[in-house]
């Protein structure tokens, strides 16, 4: 009960702020709403009693009139209130928490650990929290505030009804609600409940069912014709989630037809009991009619919107409490260093580190020290600890064991937002975003992101101004297709850009994790001698498994299961005849016709 105040406290604030004639005109209609059951019965009776009394000339029809007029306006009063809640206050506070708790877990997003996106668990985590809390807000802002808070003032004014006949209507009335309420609960079925154990199953079914709309994947369905496959695949995943679910269903089906009845069997011994009360002249004919259509319908319905209140709440509390453990997946690390070192030399000692829910060691003592100003490769075959070297080096992961040094300070000393400005990253897998050329190469550094003079001198030195220049809105032009009016370039413009991107803010360290790997080995050892120039008078480390970046290199590490193995330059390793001699040799066809030239630019 606790978590449901507090999460209501949060809800209503943030509407509140925003928009308060809302809450207050939401409280008024819930209000209103509930008395109308109670008036309800009261005018339903004199209509009945009045008519006849007016037929009798009892009652003059002016008197009468006003219960029209009151039945009139409570048939009409509720769609009414109905519509302002769910028309107006319902979608137009949806927008506000949308608004509010994005923006509140897209910052959270920005200051979580990496780590945590590679975790299945914080994976359920972050995926319930962001897709499940507006939606459980939605529930319990406006409409469990208005039907609930108006069943509660409702079930109070007919039940004072029922006592005002006969006090032990209010066994009859209530003793078969609180055993059916009882039983419910004890079949334990809430299908809200049962929904959490499908998480990984749903996740199964509705990643596939992504990949067979997305453009990239349905032009390599269409591509290799493997669509039908794919989509029984989907199938099967669906029904696989639904069987489940089916067969807890139907094995509490008997108890949740029991728990479901109970309550219509107490309205037919209610009605029979009015029925002889009326019989013996002990209610008169209006509060008959109006009672009996109170307990067929309108009593139970009530109560029950009482009780749904905590039956139901505990999913969308569910909800709340995956968000509370969202905000409490751990963050960056503040770090104590506000400013830049004054060198960029980068040292690992003895560095361990296993993927978290992993037992396998990647790095295993990893111990090497890259100077201030040397272009290093690390080279070794796929698998070897590389780009998760890279990923430490760039504090998305910490190290199990050791310590990874920049300047000679540890790194985590360095917050996130100093070690943006040391770092310039293009990966393997980099990113293309459906934005404009020049913001896909100014969010490389967000400070000069409205500096053109900067995009452009970024653009320049990774060679997307050759290209650039030639569309017709320039650095204006929208990329990609996703848009209308977005244009589609090449895998080698975009990968122009990945590495535009990395020079923007003139960042002293230069990090290439395997950026050119989808290139073939002679393109790649022609855009590697190119990133010689390019990183004149910056740290460079060149990640890769193919040896086209070595002999333009300083000094060359050699990683094999998680250790530096050998290091040196191009003619010393060749001459120790040890695993890089072993792999150059293997890949030396691929650079025969540019040996010679790689060689003299050295």
């Amino acid at each position: 009960m606790k978590r449901i105040l507090t999460a209501y406290k949060d809800l209503i604030s943030i509407i509140f702020a925003e928009a308060p004639i809302m809450v207050v005109l939401t409280f008024i209609c819930t209000i209103i709403n509930g008395l109308l059951t109670p008036l309800g019965v009261y005018v339903n009776q004199n209509v009945f009693d009045g008519g006849l009394a007016v037929a009798k000339n009892e009652m003059t029809f002016s008197s009468y009139s006003v219960y029209l007029i009151l039945f009139v306006l409570i048939a009409l009063l509720p769609s009414v209130l109905g519509g302002i809640v769910f028309n107006y206050v319902q979608p137009r506070s949806l927008l506000i928490l949308r608004t509010a708790y994005r923006e509140r877990m897209l910052k959270k997003l920005k200051t979580m650990k990496y780590e945590h996106f590679e975790s299945e668990a914080a994976a359920e985590i972050i995926d319930k929290a962001y897709n499940r809390a507006e939606n459980s807000a939605r529930h319990l802002w406006p409409m469990y505030v208005y039907w609930r808070i108006s069943a509660l003032i409702a079930s109070i004014g007919t039940l004072g009804y029922i006592l005002n006949i006969r006090w032990w209507l209010l066994l009859t009335v209530l003793i078969p609600f609180i055993i059916e309420t009882v039983i419910s609960s004890r079949t334990n079925f809430n299908i809200y409940t049962e929904l959490e154990t499908y998480w990984k199953k749903e996740r199964k079914y509705s990643t596939l069912g992504e990949y067979l709309r997305a453009r990239g994947f349905v032009k390599e369905l269409k591509a290799f014709g493997n669509a039908d496959y794919l989509i029984d695949e989907y199938k099967n995943r669906l029904n696989e989630r639904n069987k489940d679910y089916e067969r807890y269903y139907f094995k509490n089906l008997r108890m949740i037809l029991l728990g479901g009845n109970i309550t219509k069997l107490g309205s037919i011994i209610n009605v029979i009991i009015l029925l002889i009360l009326f019989i013996n002249g002990q209610v008169t004919i209006g509060l008959f009619i109006a009672m009996t259509g109170l307990m067929l319908g309108g009593v139970y319905g009530n109560l029950e919107g009482i009780a749904g209140f905590f039956k139901w709440s505990g999913f969308h509390i569910n909800s709340y409490d995956y968000y509370d453990k969202f905000f409490k997946l751990s963050d960056e690390s503040d770090g104590a260093e506000t400013d830049l070192p004054k060198s960029f030399d980068i040292e690992f000692k003895d560095v361990w580190f296993k993927y978290p829910g992993t037992e396998k060691d990647i790095l295993k003592g990893l111990t090497f020290k890259i100077q201030n100003g040397e272009k290093a490769s690390i080279v070794g075959e796929n698998g070897e600890g590389k780009s998760t070297m890279i990923k430490l080096l760039l504090g998305l992961f910490s190290p199990d064991k050791g310590e990874i040094l920049v300047g000679g300070k540890k790194l985590d000393e360095y917050p996130l937002s100093v070690r943006t400005k040391i770092f310039g990253p293009v990966f393997q897998d980099f990113q293309r975003y459906s934005i404009t050329l020049k913001e896909n190469i100014g969010i490389g550094d967000i400070d000069g992101i409205d500096n053109e003079d900067k995009i452009k001198a970024a653009a320049k030195k990774g060679k997307a101004d050759e290209f650039a220049e030639k569309f017709e809105k320039g650095y204006d032009t929208l990329l990609g297709r996703d848009f209308e009016g977005g244009v589609d370039i090449s895998g080698g413009q975009w990968q122009r850009i990945a590495i535009s991107r990395a020079f923007m803010g003139d960042k002293p360290v230069l990090l290439l994790d395997e950026p050119t790997s989808q290139l073939d080995p002679m393109a790649e050892a022609n855009l590697y001698n190119e990133f010689a120039d390019m990183v004149e008078n910056k740290t460079a480390v060149f990640i890769t498994h193919r040896l086209g970046s070595t002999m333009i290199t300083d000094r060359i590490f050699v990683i094999s299961d998680g250790k530096i193995r050998e290091s040196g330059t191009h003619d010393e390793l060749m001459r120790t005849d040890g695993i890089y001699s072993k792999m150059f040799n293997a890949q030396k066809q691929w650079y025969k016709h540019n040996t010679e030239e790689a060689a003299a630019n050295v």
